[in-house]
């Protein structure tokens, strides 16, 4: 059985943000030789240290 994963936060994002506006999250882009890659976020500005960010990773390509 799969392990489930808490991924609420334990307050509300705060509406005057300048970050994200009051969603409690924002869009990201990582610059990869392979392309380009978007991910969203959770506003660190609204949540601190409650946030634990995860990078992507570049694609890998095969020129064999």
């Amino acid at each position: 059985m799969a392990r489930r994963v808490m991924t609420a936060m334990s307050k509300l994002p705060d509406p005057g943000c300048a970050a994200c506006h009051g969603m409690g999250s924002i869009r990201l882009t990582a610059h990869f030789y392979t392309g380009d890659t978007e991910w969203e976020a959770t506003c660190w500005e609204c949540f601190g240290r409650d946030v634990s960010l995860s990078l992507p990773k570049p694609r890998s390509t095969d020129n064999a």
